[in-house]
């Protein structure tokens, strides 16, 4: 592992990120600048523009120690445990409700991929 070629890697997905929070700052409505950050990344992978294996070291990392980034997250959760046992119901409701959306959505999108590649595979 090379620490410029890793340093580099983590330049371009912050002046990614910077560039989303531009975009989202001058947006006429409110839009999270990170999602404009992701889908500039997902243009840029799939024009080729920017190649994966250009960005494998850093996303490598951030894949390994992602549960570290939600320490915080679980932390203010046990902090306010005492606020969220009066809506235990809905919460449970929610997150059951939302699995089941997630799930459709993902196999949804698993169809559509393999229909495009599918596709893409008859073309050639």
């Amino acid at each position: 592992m090379q620490p410029m070629k890793i340093l580099l890697q983590l330049l371009l997905l912050f002046a990614l990120t910077l560039a989303g929070e531009a975009i989202s700052y001058v947006l006429p409505f409110t839009f999270p600048g990170t999602l404009i950050a992701m889908f500039l990344l997902l243009v840029l992978l799939c024009t080729g523009v920017i190649k994966e294996d250009q960005l494998s070291e850093s996303a490598g990392f951030f894949s390994k120690y992602m549960a570290l980034f939600f320490v915080p997250s679980g932390v203010e959760i046990v902090e306010n445990l005492e606020m969220l046992r009066s809506s235990w119901a809905a919460i449970v409701f929610i997150s059951v409700a939302s699995l089941f959306v997630t799930f459709l959505v993902a196999a949804r999108a698993v169809e559509i991929t393999e229909r495009i590649i599918a596709a893409k595979e008859a073309r050639t």
